[in-house]
């Protein structure tokens, strides 16, 4: 993505009036490109259709889940299996099972926790997000302000070289 060109997104969601509204308010910066979509069935094709720089997804949707959409654009391999992926969810948070080594959403309001019982211990977000194959997670409500800020570190780390981990520099 050269300088000047607009950041290209695809979103996913069954909220049809959150998809108008966050395409509105990100296409008013002047720096995004939004194409939305409400039809998780045909979110690997729309993917693959407009080769976007970032794709936002929900994760409950009725009839596929963001984790079975993650995995099916996953292996859509070239550089689109490697599209940086964003989970944009209000319905729970990641956690990690350390008894059972397994990543899992859990409910995330107060009466559900209660009645799930211990949470399991959680790790760093990265590590969550790395295991379900995202780059980042945005929860449900936000503003339009938080959605570029973890758009563009998400944009950030993937044009960072891998031979600049572990290595010092002075830049920040």
């Amino acid at each position: 993505m050269s300088q000047g060109e607009k950041i290209k997104l695809v979103m996913i969601d069954d909220e049809e009036a959150l998809l108008v509204v966050v395409k509105a308010n990100l296409e008013d910066t002047g720096e995004f490109e939004v194409v939305t979509s409400n039809d998780p069935k045909s979110a690997e094709a729309l993917v693959q259709a407009e080769k976007p720089d970032v794709v936002l997804l929900d994760n409950v949707m009725p009839e596929r889940s963001g984790a079975d959409i993650i995995q099916s654009i996953k292996k859509l391999g070239s550089e689109i299996g490697k599209t940086p992926i964003v989970m944009v969810s209000g319905k729970g948070e990641m956690v990690y099972n350390k008894k059972k080594d397994e990543f899992k959403w859990m409910p995330n309001n107060p009466v559900a926790r209660e009645m799930a019982g211990h949470l399991p211990e959680a790790k760093s977000a990265e590590a969550l997000a790395q295991a379900y194959g995202i780059d980042d997670y945005v929860s449900k409500p936000f503003t339009t302000e938080v959605l570029v800020d973890v758009i563009k570190e998400v944009l950030s780390r993937k044009r960072k070289p891998k031979s600049d981990e572990g290595s010092s520099s002075s830049e920040e």
